[in-house]
């Protein structure tokens, strides 16, 4: 079978983060809260200082979805504090209900689905595709449906221990400024959804970090 030299292969990290019921809170406070979506959108990517081939970070809607090439130096320690800074910028902004993840995994893509158009000049962007469809990203999406329907910890970020193991991410956290882990490990393997699911993936096991407790935004 002739090789598909246009599928790359590339070892990530995966980090997912959704504000949760900002269509109520849109309903409650209209155009304020849409001003304070921008500012954490803003706030948010601001602090994505990742430069490697292949990382990049995107704000949707109330998503933040940021891809990390694993060979970045120091990825660890600087994707938690990025997480960090994500949560407390949502923090910050007012959005206090929120869930995020972190995975590890193998990102496949044809280059082919990589559409990038331009206008006349680099400002003027008129189709762009951002491929977020391999393994890691769906695990990474998937976890928040075991955070709503479980007892697992809530407003905060998981991580998977494919990305960190669960007892090193004490020592990991050490190096991060704004993020810090609490809880215990939790293995997803071992509980049901309400309507019967269960955790289809070999990586399983979780451990939550959340914002250290006397940081503040500026």
């Amino acid at each position: 079978m002739e090789q598909d030299n246009r599928i790359r292969k590339i070892d990530v990290y995966v980090f997912y983060f959704d504000i949760t019921g900002f269509v109520d809170e849109f309903l409650l406070h209209g155009q304020d809260a849409l001003t304070r979506l921008r500012q954490f959108q803003r706030r948010s990517r601001n602090k994505f200082e990742f430069g490697r081939e292949h990382s990049y970070v995107v704000t949707l809607y109330d998503n933040v979805w940021a891809r990390v090439n694993a060979t970045e130096p120091g990825v660890l320690s600087l994707l938690l504090d990025f997480a960090g800074h994500v949560m407390l910028a949502a923090n910050t902004e007012g959005f206090c209900s929120y869930f995020g993840s972190i995975t590890r995994g193998i990102h496949d893509f044809d280059s082919d689905d990589r559409v990038l158009v331009g206008g006349k000049s680099f400002e003027d962007l008129r189709e762009q595709h951002l491929d977020v469809t391999s393994e890691p990203h769906i695990r990474a999406a998937l976890a928040e449906k075991w955070c709503r329907d479980s007892e697992r910890p809530k407003n905060c970020v998981w991580v998977s221990s494919d990305a960190v193991e669960p007892q090193t991410l004490q020592d990991q956290c050490a190096y991060a400024d704004i993020a810090e882990p609490f809880g215990e490990e939790f293995d997803l393997a071992a509980s049901v959804l309400k309507n019967g699911h269960k955790w289809p993936f070999t990586s399983s096991r979780f451990r939550a970090i959340r914002v250290k407790g006397n940081v503040h935004e500026a």
